[in-house]
């Protein structure tokens, strides 16, 4: 894990956090605030119900609705989110909307599908499940909101060597509101897209596996 006598200070943005950290030198800073949405439960009857995200899984409240369906997670987090609710659920090896719809495959026409996501979320596996002929419909749960001020967020980053993006909306949160050009810091993120999109920000970053047993040790080879 590097010099014993030295750790680095890395900040992870997500809104909820990595369920089990592996080490204590990671900091939990959210630069986004969940707010609950009102929802109605479609009539029709479902096959297949999908979660996208973790924060769809705790500001969701009708899990009855689970009962008997075939039920997918786009990610591990939210996976494991499922499971404290005893809600077992199939997740991508690799996670994301491209990787769930391999999951999926292109044979699912006799199948009904519920999304449950948050409000401006990506639409992407919506459009593929839509492509293949099927029925789908989704509920949003969620929306993310920026903070009304940043000035004292910013001052936890002051010594951050590393800063770990979960999303895309932190990355742009982060370098609109907080990040000091005259800082080095080195960025890391969970997923290709987010990766490209951080670079369309003029930014570089390296892709990790968050969902490592040691997500220090993960960062620490990566730098």
């Amino acid at each position: 894990m590097g010099d014993l006598d030295y750790c680095m200070n890395i900040i992870d943005t997500s809104s909820n956090g990595k369920i089990s950290y592996s080490s204590n030198y990671i900091k939990n800073v959210p630069l986004f605030k969940i707010k609950l949405l009102n929802y109605q439960i479609p009539a029709e009857n479902f096959t297949d119900v999908i979660f996208q995200s973790v924060a769809s899984v705790e500001n969701f409240k009708n899990f009855e609705i689970c009962t008997d369906k075939n039920i997918f997670s786009m990610g591990e987090s939210t996976k494991k989110a499922l499971a404290v609710n005893d809600i077992i659920s199939r997740c991508p090896p690799t996670p994301g909307s491209s990787g769930l719809a391999k999951l999926l495959g292109t044979k699912i026409q006799k199948q009904k599908f519920l999304i449950i996501k948050g409000k401006d979320g990506l639409s992407d596996i919506e459009n593929f499940i839509n492509a293949q002929g099927s029925f789908c419909k989704k509920i949003v749960c969620y929306e993310r909101r920026e903070f009304d001020a940043y000035n004292s967020i910013k001052n936890q980053f002051n010594s951050a060597e590393a800063v770990i993006f979960t999303s895309v909306f932190s990355a742009q949160i982060f370098f609109d509101n907080i990040y000091k050009s005259d800082r080095k810091m080195s960025f890391f993120c969970i997923s290709k897209r987010i990766k490209e999109q951080i670079y369309l920000m003029g930014f570089e970053a390296k892709i990790i596996d968050y969902f490592s047993d040691n997500l220090y040790n993960e960062i620490d080879k990566a730098i």
